[in-house]
C-alpha cells in the first residue's frame, strides 16, 4: 500500500488503489512517488556493486572483441610482410584456417557452457572461461619460439582453444548480467557486453597497426590475467542459488548487490515465486528435452534462435574484416589505420548510444530500427558493387567513375555498422536471457548461442 499525503477527495479511478484496507472514510490522501506498498520510503537498489560486477564480467567480452579484431591487423604480419613471424602463413588455406578456427572453438564452448552454468553455477563458468582464454593466447605467444609446422600447430591450437573461451563467455556473461541486474536497469547492463566487444575489436585493430601479432597477444593475456584476479571477488547469482535451495546465501548476495537498506526479502520472494511457477523440481536431461515439446518453451527458444541467426548472418563480420580492402581500393593512405578508426570508432560510439537507449526505447523498437538501417545500407553497398562493375564504369574513364563511388561505399559501411550496433548487436543476448524459461534457461541459451 502506498503512503498517502495531501488530503483530497478520492475519485473513482484512484479510490481502489489508494484506500488502505481498514479505511472507512470517504476523504483520503493522494499517494506520492517514492514510497513502497507499506507506506514506507522506497529505497532504490544500490548500483555501485552491480556496476562493479558487470564491469568485471564484460572483460570476457572485451577479450571476445580482441579475438575478433586480432585477425585483420596481423594477417599481413603472419603472411610474411612483417618481420616477427618465424613461419609466415603464406598460403590462403592457412589464412582461412586461422580465421575460422576460433568460431569453431566457440561452437564447442557454447555447448560446454550450457551444461556448466546449470550444473555448477554462473561464477565457475567464468573461471573455466579465463583458463581457456589464457591457454589459447599463451599458445599463440609461444609461437615465437617455434618454426615451420610447429609454429602453425601452436598458432591454430591457440586460436581454437581461445575460441572455446569465447563460446563460454558468449553464453555465461549475458546470463550473469541479466540475473544480478535490477529489473529497471537490466537493459543498460545487458548491452554492456556488446559495448565491450566493439571496444575490443576497435582496440585490436588500432593497436595491431603499430605492434606485431606477438605483442598484441601479450596485451590480451594481460587483460585475461586482470579478469581472472577480479573474478574471484564476484558472487554467484541469487537466482541460481535459489534453484539450489541456498536461500541464506542468496539473501547475503542480494544484500551485497543491492545494499543494506534495500528490501531484499521482497526480491527473494519474487524469485521464489517465479521458480515455483517455472518448476518445483530439478529437471534431468531427459526431462529438459521433454520440456521443449511445450509451446511455452519451444516458441521463446525459436524466437531467440531466429534473432541470433539474423545477428550472425547480418554480414557484420565480413564488414569488419574486409573494410580495409574498401579503403585500399579508395587509395586512402594508411588504409588499415583509417578503416580501424572509421569503422571501429563508429562501432564503439553507436554501441554506447545503443546501451543508453536499451531501457528507454524498448527492445522491439530498437530491433526494428536496427534491422531497417542495416537493410537500407546493405542495399546501398550492393548498389555500389553493381555500379563499380561493367557496364556502368568503362575505360578510359573507369578510374574516375569508380572514384566517385567510394564515398558511397564508405558511408554505407559506416551506417551499416551504426545500425548493427544500436540494436541487433547486443539486444538478442538480452532478449534471449529474458524470454527463455528459467527451468531450461542454461540448456536453452546454450542451444540458442550454438
Amino acid at each position: 500500500m502506498s503512503r498517502l499525503c495531501d488530503s483530497d477527495t478520492v475519485t473513482d479511478e484512484t479510490q481502489v488503489l489508494l484506500r488502505p484496507p481498514h479505511a472507512t472514510y470517504e476523504t483520503v490522501q493522494k499517494c506520492t512517488a517514492g514510497y513502497d506498498e507499506r507506506g514506507e520510503v522506497e529505497v532504490k537498489p544500490r548500483l555501485l556493486t552491480v556496476s562493479y560486477s558487470c564491469l568485471v564480467i564484460v572483460q570476457t567480452w572485451l577479450v571476445f572483441g580482441l579475438t575478433i579484431g586480432y585477425t585483420s591487423p596481423v594477417l599481413s604480419d603472419l603472411e610474411g610482410n612483417g618481420n616477427q613471424s618465424s613461419a609466415p602463413l603464406d598460403k590462403t588455406s592457412y589464412q582461412d584456417l586461422f580465421s575460422v578456427l576460433f568460431p569453431v572453438g566457440g561452437l564447442l564452448g557454447t555447448l560446454i557452457a550450457g551444461w556448466m552454468v546449470d550444473k555448477f553455477g554462473r561464477k565457475p563458468s567464468f573461471m573455466v572461461c579465463s583458463i581457456t582464454y589464457a591457454i589459447g593466447w599463451l599458445l599463440i605467444i609461444l609461437t615465437v619460439l617455434a618454426t615451420g609446422t610447429n609454429f602453425r600447430l601452436l598458432l591454430f591450437a591457440g586460436r581454437f582453444v581461445g575460441g572455446i573461451g569465447v563460446g563460454i563467455a558468449s553464453l555465461s556473461a549475458p546470463l550473469y548480467l541479466a540475473e544480478v541486474s535490477p529489473s529497471k536497469t537490466r537493459g543498460f547492463f545487458g548491452t554492456l557486453p556488446q559495448l565491450a566487444l566493439s571496444f575490443g575489436v576497435f582496440t585490436a585493430q588500432v593497436v595491431g597497426v603499430f605492434i606485431s601479432y606477438y605483442w598484441l597477444a601479450v596485451v590480451t593475456l594481460v587483460v585475461i590475467c586482470l579478469f581472472t584476479l577480479l573474478s574471484t571477488t564476484l558472487k554467484e547469482t541469487p537466482r541460481w542459488l535459489m534453484t539450489q535451495n541456498r536461500r541464506c546465501e542468496a539473501h547475503e548476495v542480494l544484500v551485497w548487490l543491492r545494499g543494506n537498506q534495500y528490501d531484499v526479502d521482497k526480491e527473494l520472494q519474487e524469485i521464489s515465486q517465479q521458480l515455483e511457477s517455472e518448476s518445483k523440481t530439478k529437471l534431468s536431461f531427459s526431462q529438459t528435452i521433454k520440456e521443449f515439446k511445450k509451446k511455452s518453451v519451444f516458441y521463446p527458444v525459436i524466437i531467440a534462435i531466429f534473432l541470433m541467426v539474423i545477428q550472425q548472418f547480418s554480414g557484420i563480420a565480413a564488414i569488419l574484416f574486409n573494410a580495409e580492402d574498401v579503403f585500399k581500393s579508395a587509395k586512402i593512405k594508411s588504409p588499415a589505420l583509417v578503416s580501424s578508426l572509421t569503422i571501429g570508432g563508429t562501432h564503439v560510439v553507436a554501441t554506447f548510444f545503443g546501451t543508453l537507449l536499451a531501457d528507454v526505447a524498448g527492445r522491439r523498437i530498437l530491433l526494428i530500427t536496427s534491422t531497417t538501417i542495416m537493410c537500407l545500407n546493405l542495399t546501398s553497398m550492393g548498389t555500389y558493387e553493381y555500379l563499380n562493375e561493367e557496364p556502368y564504369c568503362r575505360p578510359p574513364d573507369d578510374s574516375k567513375c569508380k572514384s566517385h563511388l567510394y564515398p558511397m561505399a564508405i558511408a554505407s559501411i559506416a551506417c551499416f555498422t551504426v545500425g548493427f550496433s544500436v540494436g541487433l548487436g547486443g539486444l538478442p543476448w538480452i532478449v534471449t536471457a529474458e524470454i527463455v524459461p528459467l527451468r531450461v534457461r542454461g540448456f536453452g541459451v546454450g542451444i540458442v548461442t550454438f
